[in-house]
């Protein structure tokens, strides 16, 4: 005879987020929880390596810049994995593809993009891909670009909720794309969300203030 097995109860702080996770249950802020990068460090490194190499590649580097490319996002999703503890290939390919192209806009700034190149199947950065995180879910692609002209508008101080604004869109998105994307946490989701979010506020901030080549 069978008994129906019970739902696992959400983990509480202090705990991990998951059976197997190395990410720690936090309370209190969003945004004054550990980030994503320093989880994993050098994977924020590929990320930005990936980003750099895509760029050239769109704008004429040829295949090898775009291998290069793909080489970093792969290393980048290999070490997400293992340093958060989380692995789920679908999901990583989604998150580290988005946190790419986000980093790449920086690079790409201000350039008529309509005719870069694009990568065939079955690259990583194939502009079709389903897996492309604002195909997976739209609404958590809007709610992290709003997330982060909040935190962009934060540091300018000219409203004093657009920190809290920022939490909940972050929040948000992780809470869409953990029922798209069931492979992650939630409050691993919600890290991918804030680091992605952060970015977008950084490229915000660069553009407002001239920065003609998003060296930071």
């Amino acid at each position: 005879m069978s008994f129906p097995s019970h739902p696992q109860l959400p983990a509480e702080p202090g705990e991990p987020a998951a059976p197997g996770s190395l990410i720690t249950v936090e309370d209190g802020d969003i945004l004054m929880r550990r980030g994503l990068q320093d989880y994993a460090p050098s994977a924020q490194v590929h990320v930005v390596e990936a980003a750099h190499a895509l760029e050239e590649f769109r704008l004429g580097g040829g295949p090898g810049r775009l291998a290069s490319a793909e080489t970093s996002a792969d290393k980048a999703i290999t070490t997400f994995e293992s340093r958060t503890g989380e692995r789920d290939a679908a999901a990583w390919h989604s998150a580290v593809l988005y946190m790419v192209e986000l980093r790449a806009v920086r690079h790409g700034r201000g350039r008529l993009a309509v005719f870069d190149p694009a990568p065939p199947p079955p690259s990583l950065f194939t502009p079709g891909s389903p897996m492309r995180l604002e195909r997976v879910s739209r609404e958590a692609h809007e709610h992290i670009l709003a997330a982060g002209r909040s935190l962009e508008r934060a540091q300018r101080g000219d409203d004093t909720m657009d920190v809290a604004r920022a939490q909940h869109a972050v929040y948000e998105a992780a809470q869409l794309l953990v029922g798209q994307l069931p492979g992650l946490s939630v409050p691993l989701w919600v890290l991918i969300a804030r680091f992605c979010a952060e970015t977008h506020a950084e490229t915000l901030r660069q553009a407002r203030a001239g920065d003609p080549y998003g060296a930071s």
